[in-house]
């Protein structure tokens, strides 16, 4: 068995929804999840038709891959489809993407750090260390992860760009020279329990990548709902709108929200871990930093509850 970096530090989990249930005294399904970044509800096209064909034929495999999706996935992207490589949701790419550019010996870079972890733990299993010096690929959220910015593309080269909140802001760095965009179906889509992501690159680099995939990265039940979802796209205008009124709502309980490209804010506060406790006392989960929160934008009703929530606490720990 290979040594892990001595820096390694695996994925942790946020606290389980029952876990959170009990915390509260009340039922799983009551529990607000602020933290996941997820929609706020299912999607119109996740039906149960939309997977009767394929659990039909689920004791088979899907011989040939899944140039269907493949396809719609390019004509979504405005990509062709010797551009798309499939994975088990972004996570799976941004692990094969580390271990197809990065090595033992390796450094990896990653941009605006803190940011999402995965991209450390990518480094790590594949045995690089992650460092700025000459390194063997970049990694960069955009929108930033957890703050919500739009920041620049990096001049780095080769370049991974986690595109997983695209939708909310419209920007890409896709099919960009020595550029590897990275996309899911788990955020505006409302696939996340189904684990699809695609990632966008030049033909060379996407044909390095789909040979050193597994051969069927997804389930044929995750594909079929992944077609349908594409066929009738989430309109994300509404959402926005939310956070926007959200964001209002928290600046006037005297919090200031940074601007944000995405389904989240991002919300400073010296004793951010104090008041994430507190609000999961009352059965909502957000995530918490060292001098933050941050708070997914779900729908109005939630929003107001976890309103109400922090309006209290903040007022006792005044």
């Amino acid at each position: 068995m290979r040594d892990l970096s001595a820096r390694f530090r695996p994925y942790e989990w946020a606290i389980s929804t029952a876990e959170a249930a009990r915390i509260a005294g009340i039922r799983p399904e009551d529990v607000l999840r602020f933290d996941a970044n997820t929609a706020p509800g299912l999607p119109r096209a996740a039906r149960p038709a939309a997977v009767s064909k394929a659990l039909a034929r689920v004791n088979g495999y899907p011989h040939g891959g899944y140039p269907e999706l493949v396809a719609a996935i390019a004509e979504y992207a405005g990509a062709e489809p010797d551009n798309v490589v499939l994975g088990a949701g972004a996570d799976d790419l941004i692990l094969l993407a580390a271990r197809t550019f990065a090595g033992p010996g390796d450094r990896v870079a990653i941009v605006d750090e803190p940011t999402y972890p995965l991209y450390r733990v990518a480094a790590w299993l594949a045995g690089a260390e992650v460092g700025g010096e000459e390194p063997a690929v970049t990694f960069c959220c955009r929108p930033h992860n957890p703050t919500g910015a739009l920041g620049e593309i990096p001049a780095a080269r080769p370049l991974v760009v986690d595109e997983a909140y695209f939708e909310y802001c419209g920007e890409t760095a896709a099919l960009l020279p020595g550029v590897l965009a990275i996309r899911t179906l788990s955020k505006a889509f409302g696939l996340a329990g189904a684990r699809v992501g695609y990632a966008l690159a030049e033909p060379e680099t996407a044909r390095a990548l789909n040979a050193r995939q597994a051969p069927a990265p997804i389930s044929t039940l995750s594909a079929a709902l992944a077609l349908a979802v594409l066929a009738e796209p989430t309109d994300v205008r509404s959402l926005l709108e939310e956070r926007e009124r959200l964001a209002a709502r928290l600046r006037e309980l005297g919090l200031e929200p940074l601007p944000s490209a995405t389904n989240f804010l991002y919300v400073p506060y010296e004793r951010a871990p104090e008041l994430s406790e507190a609000v999961l006392g009352e059965g909502m989960v957000v995530r918490a930093y060292a001098d933050a929160i941050r708070v997914t934008v779900l729908d109005p009703l939630s929003n107001e509850r976890l309103v109400a929530a922090l309006g209290g606490f903040l007022d006792r720990f005044a």
